[in-house]
């Protein structure tokens, strides 16, 4: 093909008035969109459940770490020493 072959390709593609469909054809095409839109909501209704039970499982993990740190801390298990006591009062 030459550049005069292509150009004169490209003027016809260009001037074509657009075809229609056939009939069958868009119906094929609506079935498939029907399709196509049960499988996005599947597809995002599993995502949408994996995004919850992520959300769960870090809440539950944090909340697991946090419960292990305080039960390991004995900051709070002896009160702290006061010059009050120690010293017998004011004087």
């Amino acid at each position: 093909m030459n550049d005069s072959d292509l150009d004169r390709m490209l003027k016809h593609a260009a001037t074509a008035a657009p075809s229609a469909a056939p009939r069958a054809l868009d119906e094929l095409i609506m079935a498939r969109v029907k399709v196509d839109d049960g499988r996005a909501r599947r597809w995002r209704s599993f995502v949408q459940w994996l995004l919850l039970l992520a959300a769960i499982s870090g809440i539950a993990t944090a909340g697991m770490v946090g419960w292990s740190l305080a039960s390991r801390d004995t900051t709070h298990t002896t009160p702290p020493t006061m010059e009050l006591f120690r010293t017998g009062g004011p004087q």
